[in-house]
């Protein structure tokens, strides 16, 4: 039998790239974005795997937890949900920043915790939520998106805890980007260790496979985490 994952925003950038990684793996992989027809090119690259397709907005986040329990029953079971789907706006406007919370944090936790329990139900399973070394600290030019990886970071441990202390079964394991090129960060500057998305998620796959609970990707951004964490505020000011 083989093993079946969901990936939660695959349209583009880290999340396709982890796409092709499981099918190449001989994974069932569902796919889910509200961009379907970039879905379907996914599909066309890898015609002899098996994707399942369902359109996904996660910002709706009651019709997004209904969604992904009937992409679940359609294929049969789960045993891996990643959960990649998330926003940033550049110069966000208040409506923006509450949808980058709507998506990044309401929207991320909606479907962990359907997921957890789902996973405690059958006694194994594991939730890779995609959060970011910005959740370390805040940032001046865009606070709700550090402050939505956070959340999400701060969420999964919580999880994590849980389910090590009941004994549900259930991994949780927390993957902090550093730079990749994507959608989201294609034109912005400063930015330093940028890696391709193919390299991200083959790191990705071998730290899921091995139930690291947390992972920096590319590896050498441990170093900016560990930094981020420990410098004082009045450094901080000077560097970003």
């Amino acid at each position: 039998m083989s093993h079946k994952v969901i990936i939660i925003g695959a349209s583009s950038g880290i999340g396709k790239a982890l796409a092709l990684k499981y099918a190449q793996e001989g994974f069932e992989v569902g796919i889910t974005a509200r961009r379907t027809n970039l879905l379907q090119k996914i599909v066309e690259e890898l015609p002899s795997a098996k994707f399942y397709i369902a359109e996904m907005d996660v910002e709706k986040v009651e019709s997004a937890r209904n969604i992904l329990a009937d992409l679940v029953e359609k294929m049969g079971g789960l045993d891996i949900l990643i959960i990649n789907a998330g926003i940033g706006i550049p110069k966000a406007s208040f409506e923006d920043e509450l949808k980058t919370i709507d998506i990044n944090a309401r929207g991320f936790m909606g479907l962990a915790q359907w997921a957890y329990y789902f996973f405690k139900s059958k006694g194994s399973g594991k939730i890779v939520g995609i959060s970011s070394v910005a959740g370390e600290r805040g940032g001046p030019t865009s606070p709700e998106y550090h402050a939505t990886k956070a959340f999400a970071s701060t969420y999964l441990e919580g999880l994590r805890i849980r389910s090590k202390k009941r004994n549900h079964g259930v991994k949780v394991i927390d993957v902090r980007p550093g730079y990749v090129e994507t959608e989201m960060t294609d034109g912005q500057k400063g930015m330093f260790w940028v890696a391709k998305a193919e390299k991200v998620a083959n790191q990705i796959f071998e730290a899921v496979l091995a139930d690291k609970p947390v992972v920096y990707v590319t590896k050498r951004f441990r170093i900016i985490g560990f930094l981020m964490r420990n410098l004082p505020e009045w450094i901080l000011v000077k560097m970003m």
